[in-house]
């Protein structure tokens, strides 16, 4: 079973390559391809590497690190603490299915 979702994931990553100009990838997509995953510094990971996702993450990653940085700012702690803690949640309300980093940085589908 997990080959052939595999090999599915490749088939679909292969297909955003050939029409990324076409359309663009969601978050939500994203995720439950399992094309990106939350990892344990509090932004987004690539999974399966496609100039989609790629484009994907520094977006999302782009508007989390101001989003942190704002609660930081009003909190008077560091961008990595509230990061830091970002991440707990997000890991931790993850769907099932959807990837995740371990603390030894290797992912895992929740």
């Amino acid at each position: 079973m997990m080959k052939s979702s595999f090999a599915i994931v490749i088939l679909l990553a292969t297909s955003i390559l050939w029409c990324s100009n076409a359309w663009a990838v969601t978050l939500q997509q994203a995720k439950s391809s399992g094309w990106v995953g939350e990892q344990t510094n509090g932004y987004l990971g690539v999974v399966v590497d496609t100039p989609a996702t790629q484009q994907l993450v520094l977006s999302v990653n782009a508007k989390r690190k101001q989003y942190y940085q704002a609660i930081a700012n009003r909190n008077h702690i560091t961008l990595d603490t509230v990061a830091k803690l970002a991440a707990q949640k997000a890991i931790a309300a993850a769907d099932t299915g959807h990837i995740i980093q371990t603390p030894q940085g290797e992912w895992l589908t929740k």
